[in-house]
């Protein structure tokens, strides 16, 4: 019960932690992404917590280039979807498909190409999307080559849309479901748990702070009857046995 109560607390703050970077990734914009969340765990088999998660990751790759949040918001919760049917569409876990869509934002295009997705420079230069900008391909901005990866990545990974909800009791995803529900079953219960475990750390911190102000002859003296206690303490079992 004690490392049931402990995991689902540290679902329960990691959930907090998403959370936040959402709100700071997203800004006015957060409140769709939360919305979006809530949805994940029937439509793309991601627990609420995970896709708050992948969202914030994207949301920080897209933002610190100069995408707006509105935007960047947009485009973040396409690719938590996505993610969540390419896993399903190419029989992969969820953190490999998001660790390939990540390089939509920082160009590193080899694990894409693993899920079947091509979006090198050569493909990209005979790309519509490039095209439609008029320009040379050394002269568009860091913004415009990711929203033009983004686009290819989502036209080339037409197949993949809608396959979790297609194939959704299938062995391979039912397995994925079941994970991601108890994930989020546990944040569920320790976001209940949270203000027991914040008193039970303050109070622990109190201790530590007093054993720390200690003088060293009082420390010297704690461990003293620590080793006591440790050298009687089988001693006294086996004589009540």
């Amino acid at each position: 019960i004690v490392a049931l109560g402990a995991g689902a607390v540290k679902l329960a703050s990691d959930f907090e932690e998403s959370l936040n970077k959402v709100n700071v990734s997203f800004g006015e914009s957060s409140k769709e992404v939360e919305a979006f969340a809530k949805t994940t765990i029937n439509n793309f088999g991601i627990a609420e917590g995970s896709a708050l998660e992948m969202a914030s990751l994207f949301g920080d790759l897209s933002t610190s280039i100069g995408i707006t949040q509105k935007t960047a918001a947009e485009m973040s919760t396409e690719l938590v979807g996505l993610a969540g049917n390419l896993a399903s569409f190419k029989n992969v876990r969820i953190d490999v498909a998001q660790t390939a869509l990540k390089g939509i934002f920082t160009g590193e295009t080899e694990a894409l190409k693993n899920l079947g997705i091509n979006v090198t420079e050569n493909v990209l230069k005979q790309s519509e999307f490039f095209k439609a900008l008029g320009k040379n391909f050394n002269q568009l901005t860091l913004v415009e080559k990711t929203q033009i990866r983004f686009n290819e990545v989502i036209k080339q990974s037409a197949n993949a849309q809608g396959d979790y909800l297609n194939t959704i009791d299938g062995v391979a995803n039912s397995t994925r479901s079941l994970q991601e529900s108890v994930k989020e079953l546990g944040q569920q219960f320790g976001k209940e748990l949270l203000p027991l475990a914040s008193d039970i750390i303050k109070t622990l911190k109190g201790v530590v702070d007093r054993i720390r102000g200690m003088s060293d002859e009082n420390k010297k003296l704690a461990i003293n009857i620590a080793l006591v206690t440790a050298a009687f303490g089988p001693l006294f079992k086996a004589a009540a046995a």
